[in-house]
């Protein structure tokens, strides 16, 4: 099977590309809407990200959402962009299936995008398709 491997418009390569996010890319990134601070984090599915049924695994739909409320929620909170976050919460719906070379994107809500402890809320789509609904609480560790 020959997957597309095209990058839809507007879409960068994303920086976040460190430590198991390398076993999960490529990502990409995009701002959500010009009047927006928060981006777009985007994958295309490969046969890597596929579980034994040929179905993208929920697994990294969720690494997916979690890196994307993470990183907004660092990069465009207010104020200044902090250099961690630490996952407390994250909560998952899966409400649909994405298969092998699926452009899957996940656009982010900040719910408080300040303080030491952060919420952010993901949409997982594919194209219209909504696959996943999450919501995430985030530590901000002080300084060192």
């Amino acid at each position: 099977m020959r997957i597309d491997s095209t990058v839809p418009q507007g879409f960068l390569p994303s920086d976040l590309d460190e430590g198991f996010l390398v076993h999960v890319g490529p990502l990409y990134m995009r701002p959500h809407r010009k009047e927006s601070r928060e981006f777009v984090l985007a994958l295309r599915a490969g046969a890597q990200h596929a579980n034994r049924y040929g179905v993208v695994h929920g697994g990294l739909l969720a690494t997916l959402a979690d890196t994307a409320i993470g990183a907004n929620l660092a990069r465009t909170g207010a104020g200044s962009s902090v250099d961690t976050t630490l996952t407390v919460n994250l909560t998952l719906n899966y409400i649909a299936g994405a298969q092998i070379g699926d452009w899957i994107e996940a656009h982010v809500r900040l719910v408080k995008g300040h303080g030491r402890v952060r919420f952010g809320e993901c949409d997982v789509v594919c194209g219209e398709k909504l696959l996943v609904q999450a919501s995430a609480s985030f530590y901000v560790p002080a300084p060192r």
